[in-house]
C-alpha cells in the first residue's frame, strides 16, 4: 500500500502528513468536496473521521469511485449506516469496515493455536474487549469522544450516565 493523499481540515496535521508520505501539495486537501474534484487518485481510500462523520464523508467518496475503508462504527444510526450500504450498492463500490484488534500480535497468536491444534476442539468462543479505566478516561471523558453532541459516539452518553 502506498499513500497517495492525505484529506484533514487540520492545517498541521495535514503537513506531517505530507512530510511523513512525502507528498507534493497537490496531494494535499482540506475537505472531501475539495478531494472529490480533482481526479481519481488511489484505488481506495482511508475513512477514519469521527464517529457522526463517517457516512456523510464516505458517500461522495463512493460517488466519486472510491472504495472505502472505514474505521468502526459504521454509523450512529441505523438509517445512515443502511443509507450508505445503498450507496456503495448503487456505486458499485466496497465499503470496508476496520475492525483494529483483529490483526493484533496477540489475537494472531490465539488464531494460530487454534489453527494447530494446539488448544483442542472448540466449541464456543467468546472475545470481549473492555473499556480499561484509563482509555475511558482519556478517550471518551477528557477526550474527542468526550461529548456526544461533538462526536456522535453513543460511548459518550454511556460515560455520562455510569461515572
Amino acid at each position: 500500500m502506498k499513500i497517495v493523499g492525505v484529506v484533514d481540515p487540520d492545517d498541521e496535521r495535514r503537513s506531517l502528513t505530507k512530510e511523513r508520505f512525502e507528498l507534493s501539495e497537490a496531494c494535499c486537501f482540506a475537505d472531501i468536496e475539495e478531494f472529490i474534484r480533482k481526479p481519481k487518485m488511489a484505488d481506495a481510500v482511508i475513512n477514519s473521521t469521527m464517529d457522526h462523520l463517517h457516512v456523510s464523508t464516505s458517500i461522495p467518496l463512493l460517488t466519486a469511485g472510491y472504495d472505502i475503508m472505514l474505521e468502526k462504527p459504521i454509523g450512529i444510526h441505523a438509517d445512515e449506516v443502511l443509507n450508505l450500504y445503498n450507496e456503495a450498492q448503487r456505486c458499485g463500490r466496497k465499503v470496508m469496515i476496520c475492525h483494529v484488534l483483529r490483526y493484533a500480535p496477540f489475537y494472531e497468536s490465539i488464531r494460530q493455536k487454534i489453527a494447530d491444534g494446539v488448544i483442542g476442539d472448540i466449541v464456543s468462543l467468546t472475545t470481549t474487549e473492555n473499556v480499561t479505566y484509563h482509555h475511558m478516561a482519556m478517550a471518551y471523558v477528557r477526550g474527542k469522544w468526550g461529548r456526544q453532541d461533538k462526536s456522535g459516539s453513543s460511548m459518550s452518553s454511556d460515560c455520562g450516565r455510569h461515572m
